[in-house]
């Protein structure tokens, strides 16, 4: 019988799933930081995984940007945030950056039941946008 995946190793599994998702369901948008449209795409943060993990997977949180934004340039949330309220409109942004700050009061631990549930969600958020 197998061992039970970890939480971490679940993450692993769906980050590139959700990732996915992203990319494809803003295909036709511009990088979310310069409005660019360029050659390869992450799912860029704008809460970074790093002191937000509880928006990791937070759809409002991560949107299409190039890699050059994304990975180089320093100063690439400037551009983010001023397109984000525009693509979320004022009340989701504000709300996001509730989320934040709810986060970082109050942490979030992913159990495993929740992290297969968005597996398979993600997987058929990609299957009906491929």
């Amino acid at each position: 019988m197998a061992k039970p995946k970890t939480v971490s190793q679940l993450i692993k599994q769906l980050q590139p799933i959700f990732n996915k998702f992203i990319r494809l369901r803003d295909k036709d948008e511009p990088c979310i930081s310069c409005g660019q449209h360029k050659e390869q795409y992450d799912a860029g943060h704008f809460f970074a995984v790093s002191g937000y993990a509880g928006l990791r997977f937070d759809e409002d949180n991560v949107h299409k940007e190039c890699k050059g934004c994304n990975c180089f340039n320093e100063s690439h949330l400037i551009g983010y945030a001023d397109n984000l309220k525009v693509k979320l409109g004022e009340e989701k942004y504000i709300a996001l950056k509730q989320r934040a700050i709810d986060y970082k009061r109050n942490g979030v631990k992913w159990s495993r039941i929740e992290l297969r549930e968005l597996i398979e969600l993600y997987k058929q958020k990609v299957k009906d946008l491929e």
